[in-house]
C-alpha cells in the first residue's frame, strides 16, 4: 500500500490519524517522522507534527523455517512408505536439534539487539555549539512571534564559552523594560533553553536588544566613575539602587580598576545592591567572584 501523510498536535496523534486511514493496528504499520511538533512560547503549538505511514509489506518466510518444514515433510513421506507412516526417532531428534539451535541463535541475536537499543537510548545526545546557538535563536524568534513583534534575531558571537545574540527592530522598548528588567528575564529564559539541551556545557548566554546593553554599560561606567570620585573626596560610602547581577558586575569592574576604593554587594535578590567605600579593594575581588557566578 502507498504511503499516507498525516499531521497532529503530537507525533503520536499524527500516527493515530495515519492508522485510521490505513485501517490497521500499529503493529501492522511502519512510520517515518517528517517533522516534530513545533511548540511556541509558553507551550502554545505553532506547527503540527507530520508523519507518513504505510501498511507493513508482506515478507517471505525465513529460509531456515522453510528448510525445517521440508525436512519434516520428507521424513514423514519416506517413513510412511517404509513402515506404515511411523516417524523415525533418530530423524525426529535431528530435526528437533536443528530447530532448537536456530531458536537459541535467534534468542542471542535478539538479546544483542536489545542491548544496542538500550545503549542508544541511554547515551546522551551530542549537540554542537552552532546548533545550540540556533536553538537559542529560534526560541527568541518564537518569543517575538508570540509577542507580535517584528524584529530580527542574530547570532553576534559564538565560541566554546559564550553565545551572544541580539534583537533588532522597531518599537522594542517593552522588551527592554524598566532598568533592563524584561530583557534580563528574556536572557535567563534563553539560557535555560540552552541549558536544557547542553546542561552545564551551555556556557554564558547574553541577549541584547537594539544595542541597549552597550549603551547601558557605557552610561553605568560613567556614573560609577563619578560616584567613585565623590567617595574618594568625602571618604563616605555610597549606595547604589538595586541592580541585576550583570550590572552589579559592571560597577565592580570599574571600581576594581581604580585605586583607593572598594565595592561590595549587599541585600537579597531581587533587591541586591552595590556599596562603594573608601579603602582596600580586597572585598572587590571576592565580590567579583560572587557576581560572576550569579
Amino acid at each position: 500500500m502507498d504511503w499516507v501523510e498525516t499531521t497532529g498536535r503530537t507525533v503520536e496523534e499524527a500516527k493515530e490519524a495515519a492508522l485510521d486511514l490505513l485501517g490497521v493496528d500499529d503493529s501492522e504499520a511502519e512510520f517515518e517522522v517528517l517533522e516534530e511538533a513545533k511548540t511556541g512560547f509558553l507551550g502554545m503549538s505553532k506547527r503540527p507534527a507530520r508523519v507518513r505511514g504505510r501498511v507493513l509489506p508482506a515478507t517471505p518466510k525465513a529460509k531456515d523455517g522453510r528448510r525445517v518444514r521440508r525436512r519434516k515433510s520428507s521424513i514423514g513421506k519416506d517413513d510412511a512408505n517404509s513402515d506404515g507412516g511411523s516417524v523415525s526417532p533418530e530423524r525426529l531428534d535431528t530435526s528437533s536439534k536443528s530447530v532448537n539451535g536456530q531458536k537459541e541463535r535467534n534468542t542471542v541475536m535478539q538479546e544483542r539487539e536489545d542491548d544496542v537499543e538500550q545503549l542508544e537510548e541511554t547515551a546522551a545526545p551530542l549537540i554542537s555549539r552552532t546548533e545550540l546557538a540556533v536553538v537559542a535563536q529560534h526560541f527568541l524568534a518564537d518569543l517575538l512571534y508570540e509577542l507580535d513583534m517584528l524584529a530580527t534575531v542574530s547570532i553576534d558571537h559564538l565560541d566554546d564559552e559564550s553565545i551572544d545574540l541580539s534583537i533588532t527592530g522597531e518599537q522594542l522598548g517593552s522588551l527592554i523594560g524598566q532598568k533592563g528588567a524584561v530583557i534580563a528575564a528574556v536572557q535567563e529564559l534563553t539560557k535555560a533553553v540552552v541549558q536544557a539541551h547542553a546542561g552545564e556545557s551551555a556556557g554564558r548566554v547574553t541577549v541584547d536588544v537594539d544595542g541597549y546593553r552597550k549603551r547601558r554599560r557605557e552610561a553605568l561606567e560613567r556614573f560609577t566613575r563619578s560616584v567613585v570620585d565623590e567617595v574618594i573626596a568625602s571618604g563616605e560610602d555610597r549606595v547604589f539602587d538595586p541592580m541585576i547581577a550583570s550590572e552589579r558586575k559592571i560597577v565592580h569592574d570599574v571600581v576594581a580598576s581604580i585605586d583607593g576604593v572598594g565595592s561590595k554587594s549587599e541585600g537579597e535578590e531581587p533587591n541586591r545592591y552595590v556599596v562603594i567605600f573608601a579603602g582596600s579593594g580586597v572585598e572587590v575581588k571576592e565580590e567579583l567572584g560572587a557576581e560572576i557566578g550569579s
